[in-house]
């Protein structure tokens, strides 16, 4: 199922469609949209930001400098402390 960008009119609150896109930066797009509501007829532009990583890319890019969400810090953090509990349970000194 494909899923559609869209915003609502600050206007007249009836739904806004992306008519077009252009990226700015690898994290920033500026979005073009126009209401549905043929009587109100706004046209508008949003920002489109990347802000932070819920799962890491298996082929990140070592430009991209992209805080992690919280729940991947915690997730990553309690695998770090399991990690470290087992190689304390395995040394043999």
């Amino acid at each position: 199922m494909s899923r559609i960008l869209t915003m609502l009119c600050g206007h007249c609150r009836c739904v806004g469609n992306v008519r077009s896109s252009k990226e700015m930066t690898p994290l920033f797009r500026e979005v073009t949209l126009r209401c549905t509501n043929d009587m109100c007829g706004h046209v508008w532009v949003a920002d489109l930001i990347a802000v932070r990583t819920v799962s890491p890319s298996a082929c990140p890019d070592p430009e991209i400098a992209l805080p992690f969400a919280r729940s991947v810090m915690i997730r990553n953090l309690g695998l770090q402390l399991e990690l470290a509990f087992r190689d304390a349970a395995n040394d043999p000194g």
